[in-house]
């Protein structure tokens, strides 16, 4: 059975299927198939069959918006099988299949991608989806639905592609825009996702972006970012690209140096001994500044308690964390273990 036919079937001929747009979607512009158009009352979508091009329209009072999410996933799933992506939704996918770097290399140009078409206007900013603790396969159609209703929530257009490693947005920056909107936006979908289709997933945001390459070159750099939340900040939900400053520089260790390092910092001995309260300690006294009645007071402790503690650590490590440069070579070697 074709998918019109399959279509006709399911919506028991609500939808009218033809090879030309309805007269009152004549002027539409139908670039982002799936997203299609609306006019007063009326909707209308498009996608490719045999190389065909087919329109389908509906009156929203024909459907309710449960059926409404039905069909754009229905034409969502289909427009991923059977249409070609278009050259900058494939030159994002290349890009984010390379290896991930805290500040990327420029990327060549011999293939003439500062020429690619994008059917936006630039500058824009960028916001990057990753979900997590739920395979992201899982969670695709979930989040293909919710960027539809919050395109169709927003005063404006934006642009995204979905791809395993990061679900793409593009937004076009408009002059009047204030310089925190593409943090409010980022932050509006994180907890949209999380009210709406219970997905727990992480953002990361960008300042203007001006031409292609500088987007791809933004994108591997933004993944960077989320891999590095992933690993040392989890309850980060919203990040800028600005980035994560000494997190990245962790990160972006080699393997064998961090485990080096940590056991270097920390070793076994250390570990069995001070068990759960060595990692407690010293981050919560390092996110504190130091400061001994904060950190009392953020774990319940008597400040000669924690003064305990602290000279504890002190005679297993040799490390006396109230000191500026101690604390840090131990809250990284803890950051270290985590990798």
């Amino acid at each position: 059975m074709s998918y019109i036919r399959e279509l006709e079937r399911v919506f028991a001929g609500r939808l009218r299927i033809n090879h030309e747009p309805p007269e009152a979607f004549q002027a539409e512009s139908f670039d982002a198939l799936v997203r299609g158009s609306t006019v007063r009352d009326q909707r209308c979508f498009a996608w490719i069959e045999h190389g065909k091009k087919y329109y389908v329209a509906y009156h929203v009072s024909q459907l309710t918006k449960t059926e409404e999410t039905l069909l754009r996933l229905l034409l969502t799933n289909h427009q991923d099988e059977t249409l070609e992506k278009p050259r900058w939704q494939e030159e994002i996918h290349a890009a984010l299949r390379e290896a991930p770097e805290p500040f990327p290399r420029a990327i060549r140009i011999e293939d003439e991608v500062e020429e690619t078409p994008v059917p936006w206007s630039w500058p824009v900013y960028l916001i990057g989806v990753r979900p997590h603790d739920t395979p992201k396969e899982d969670t695709r159609q979930e989040l293909q639905s919710a960027l539809h209703s919050l395109a169709e929530a927003s005063s404006g257009e934006f642009y995204f592609t979905y791809d395993q490693a990061l679900v793409v947005c593009v937004f076009p920056r408009h002059a009047d825009e204030d310089m925190h909107s593409p943090r409010e936006t980022a932050e509006a979908l994180v907890d949209g996702l999380v009210s709406e289709s219970f997905i727990d997933a992480r953002a990361v945001y960008s300042g203007a972006v001006r031409s292609l390459p500088e987007l791809l070159l933004t994108l591997r750099r933004m993944l960077f970012v989320v891999m590095t939340a992933e690993a040392l900040t989890p309850e980060s939900r919203v990040l800028t690209a600005q980035g994560l400053g000494v997190y990245e520089l962790l990160f972006g260790l080699r393997p064998h140096l961090r485990q080096a390092y940590a056991a270097h910092t920390i070793t076994p001995s250390v570990t069995m001994t001070l068990g759960a309260e060595l990692e407690q300690t010293v981050m919560t006294f390092v996110a504190c500044d130091l400061n001994m009645s904060e950190t009392a007071r953020k774990l319940y402790l008597h400040r000669n308690s924690l003064l305990y503690r602290i000279e504890r650590i002190r005679e297993l490590t040799g490390y006396d964390v109230r000191r500026f440069d101690d604390a840090v070579t131990v809250w990284a070697a803890l950051l270290l273990r985590r990798l």
